[in-house]
């Protein structure tokens, strides 16, 4: 476990790196060209949406190795130790039981979609690969929550 959570924590950063170096580039390619040049990039906005997208769930999912998730932890201090860290492993169980319905509706919309494809409009990419993060991200943030737990 310990090594398939190190994995993802390298993929998760170099991933990021790559997605935000794409972003940045494809919205000011996106500017030069609407501005500098006067001819809009019909792509790039779209693009930049999707690289957005995968880029906002692999944060999301780098922030729970970090315990950077928003969480009301002010009031824990109030409490004594042992029912702030009862309350908190109360809540990291909701967590992954709130991530395996989303999975599971990740999965099912997925297959909606393998049956029923459709496309975007200006990219023509299948939208297969843009809902594709949901299922997984929240399937990664199980583990991550799970291995918090037995830290």
């Amino acid at each position: 476990m310990k090594r398939l959570l190190s994995w993802l924590n390298w993929f998760d950063r170099a991933a990021i790196i790559v997605l935000l170096t794409l972003l940045v580039a494809v919205v000011f390619l996106q500017v030069a060209s609407r501005f500098v040049f006067k001819l809009p990039i019909e792509w790039s906005e779209e693009m930049a949406r999707f690289l957005f997208i995968w880029f906002c769930w692999l944060g999301c999912s780098y922030a729970t190795v970090s315990f950077h998730h928003i969480r009301i932890t002010a009031h824990m201090r109030l409490l004594p130790p042992v029912l702030a860290k009862f309350l908190l492993q109360l809540g990291d169980l909701l967590w992954i039981g709130f991530n395996a319905v989303v999975v599971v509706g990740g999965i099912m919309y997925l297959g909606s979609i393998l049956e029923y494809p459709y496309r975007s409009m200006i990219t023509d990419i299948n939208m297969l690969w843009i809902f594709l993060p949901i299922p997984v991200i929240f399937l990664v943030f199980t583990l991550r929550v799970f291995a918090n737990l037995l830290r």
